[in-house]
């Protein structure tokens, strides 16, 4: 059975540490981007079944990342993470 890839796009090092080893662990195929840019430049060639994106990261943001990504790809899954802890953060998006 092929193995289901995702791809985790966080800025903070160690969280996508955590992330990637976890998923592995699971059983996942998994791709780690430091920054959103080069997974939109990598979607082009290639594409995972889910990608989890943090929603603050220097550069293009998860929710700007989101909208680029369903622009060109509708159905590929993107869920939004983060790892602060205001709710106005998570609610507004910002």
């Amino acid at each position: 059975m092929k193995k289901k890839k995702i791809w985790v796009i966080d800025d903070d090092r160690a969280m996508r540490w955590v992330l990637e080893k976890t998923l592995k662990e699971e059983g996942f195929d998994v791709t780690s981007f430091e920054e959103a840019q080069s997974a939109l430049d990598q979607l082009s060639t290639d594409a995972p079944d889910v990608i989890l994106t943090d929603i603050r990261m220097p550069g293009i943001d998860g929710l700007t990342f989101l909208a680029k990504v369903k622009a060109d790809y509708p159905d590929l899954p993107v869920i939004i993470i983060t790892a602060r802890d205001g709710l106005d953060d998570r609610v507004l998006g910002l």
